[in-house]
């Protein structure tokens, strides 16, 4: 049987892992292998220069942060173990032709940017031990303008745009109707 290969993008905060979680919850994660482009940063990021305040940034917000040779390596080997499906997601995946071209499905999940912002200063919170002003300085003078010109822009690539502010009940029975009309293994 053929692996089908799905990506899922968006924002940070766009609830693009969320989902991930879910959708493997409910379909099973003996069946599913998801890559998070999110283990892929260069251990030295790139620099960028705030549009706004002139302030320099490590940049964890465009293509070029990604290490993009590894993250296809562990793609091609995760094809090779021949799951049935192989579930790959990140801000910027979309940007890189030679992987689009590997996916059957694309889905964008599209939310507001206040709610991204709130996301994600919930997590960072939590996970990394950030203050909030610390977040919100970096995504109002860095990350943001980095999404706009390298992730939203994307979405022009998704074969469905799915509404990260409601849940996934609807977008995980679309994708299971997907996978069960087997249209993408013609």
């Amino acid at each position: 049987m053929k692996t089908l290969v799905i990506g899922i993008s968006g924002g940070s905060g766009s609830g693009k892992s969320h989902f991930c979680r879910e959708f493997i919850k409910e379909y099973g994660s003996g069946n599913v292998i998801l890559i998070s482009a999110d283990h892929y940063f260069k251990k030295e990021l790139p620099k960028m220069i705030s549009p706004l305040t002139q302030k320099e940034y490590d940049d964890w917000n465009s293509p070029e942060s990604l290490d993009y040779d590894a993250l296809m390596e562990d793609v091609k080997r995760a094809l090779e173990k021949a799951p049935a499906i192989l579930m790959i997601e990140g801000a910027y995946i979309f940007v890189y032709e030679e992987l689009r071209e590997l996916m059957h499905l694309k889905i964008f999940i599209d939310t507001d940017i206040e709610l991204r912002l709130y996301r994600r200063i919930k997590r960072n919170m939590k996970i990394f031990n950030m203050e909030m002003d610390e977040i919100a300085e970096y995504f109002t003078e860095s990350a943001r303008f980095q999404e706009e010109k390298y992730s939203i822009p994307t979405k022009i690539y998704a074969d469905i745009i799915f509404n990260g502010a409601k849940d996934f009940t609807v977008p995980k029975q679309i994708l299971k109707a997907y996978i069960g009309s087997g249209s993408w293994q013609g």
